[in-house]
């Protein structure tokens, strides 16, 4: 019995678990531990990678509507162009450009389609054009009466003439050529009133100081009743006659074919023949400006569009434009 005793785990009726037994169930264990742990690795990877999927699914949807929103915005936009273009072509053909003539009160914003669309309208015989024979000697003036220097008359006249030979206070190809980066004129009309910043002393400040009162589109008379007082200043070489004709339009339009001897009972026949050469009830250029919404994107469209009385209106140039 003492032997027994003594050497208990080798008798055959002991119960105690030989020690490998005992290393295998630690090592269950540690398997079942690792089990554990790569469970929760793996489900917290997935969810990491579904968040992702979530996340880009997300921002697609969001980047897909922003597209088609810019899509609709963009089409609502000349679809204000056209608008107008329609508008103008179907208008009486007899009627005055003035403050209060339809197309100039804008036409607020509007719902349509996707959102809304707003439109603008100018016609561009309120401004001076530039490269215009019958308005040539005209900007001499309007620099005057803007402060800028009239010597950059003959700048322009030589960018826009055909020929090398250059003006008093003009430059032509040898200057242009002269210069770094060195460019040629034009010789040719301007294709933008934003060219002027390439010819000989029209620095920016000048550039924007002109780009209100003058305009590249061919109108060879200017409209007494939407132009500005520096403008028929210009036009008008008496300045009295400029303020009775604003009174006047403030009235009513204008039409200078009949209205001018009642508005200027002073001037001769000769000087109101004068005046009628240079002046006009109707322009054939217009600036279009169109600006839509869908959601929080906005777009805009410029566009001139030339519309003659009597003819289907035609976009002629389209431009950048921010509102």
């Amino acid at each position: 019995m003492r032997r027994c005793a003594r050497f208990a785990c080798a008798c055959p009726g002991s119960r105690q678990r030989p020690a490998s037994s005992w290393r295998w169930f630690v090592s269950r264990r540690r398997e079942r531990g690792v089990a554990l742990l790569g469970a929760v690795v793996g489900l917290a990877v997935l969810g990491i990678v579904t968040l992702g999927l979530a996340h880009t699914a997300a921002v697609d949807q969001h980047l897909a509507r922003n597209a088609l929103a810019a899509l609709q915005a963009d089409a609502l936009a000349r679809s204000g162009v056209a608008a107008a273009a329609v508008f103008l072509t179907e208008r009486d053909p007899d009627a005055v450009d003035w403050a209060r003539a339809p197309w100039a009160e804008g036409s607020g914003r509007q719902p349509l389609g996707a959102g809304t669309v707003e439109v603008m309208v100018e016609d561009e015989a309120r401004r001076l054009a530039l490269g215009v024979p019958e308005l040539a000697d005209r900007l001499p003036r309007l620099l005057a009466v803007l402060g800028l220097d009239a010597a950059l008359a003959d700048a322009l006249a030589d960018w826009t003439d055909a020929d090398d030979t250059p003006r008093p206070l003009g430059a032509e190809r040898a200057y242009y050529l002269g210069l770094t980066p060195p460019y040629a004129p034009r010789n040719a009309p301007l294709g933008s009133v934003g060219e002027l910043a390439l010819v000989r002393g029209f620095t920016r400040p000048v550039v924007e100081r002109l780009r209100p009162y003058v305009t590249v589109a061919p109108e060879a008379r200017v409209n007494p009743n939407t132009a500005s007082r520096e403008v028929l200043l210009a036009v008008v070489d008496d300045a009295a006659a400029v303020e009775r004709l604003l009174a006047a339009r403030a009235r009513a339009a204008i039409d200078p074919e009949k209205d001018l001897p009642a508005i200027l009972p002073g001037a001769t026949p000769d000087a109101i023949d004068a005046l009628r050469a240079r002046l006009t009830a109707r322009g054939t250029s217009y600036t279009v400006r169109a600006v839509s919404a869908v959601g929080d994107l906005t777009r805009a469209a410029e566009a001139t569009l030339f519309a003659p009385p009597g003819v289907a209106a035609e976009v002629t140039a389209w431009r950048p434009f921010r509102p």
